[in-house]
């Protein structure tokens, strides 16, 4: 498989990926709190947080299949 191809649907999985997380944290935020402010402020926290920790996850895990 070439290597192009493999970026593509990295790249397909991502712009499904970032909308998805950003509702998900919303209203994950929202069930929490009452307070509009706190509700984005902890929403984007949360949202940085989990897309730091999936980029380390497919990192890690792009390394360990790298020459499967």
């Amino acid at each position: 498989m070439s290597v192009s191809l493999l970026f593509a649907n990295q790249v397909n999985a991502i712009v499904y990926l970032i909308p998805l997380l950003a509702v998900i944290s919303l209203v994950y935020n929202a069930t929490r709190y009452e307070i509009p402010e706190i509700i984005i402020k902890r929403s984007i926290r949360f949202f940085f947080t989990a897309i730091i920790i999936m980029g380390a996850l497919m990192t890690l895990l792009a390394v360990l299949s790298w020459n499967l």
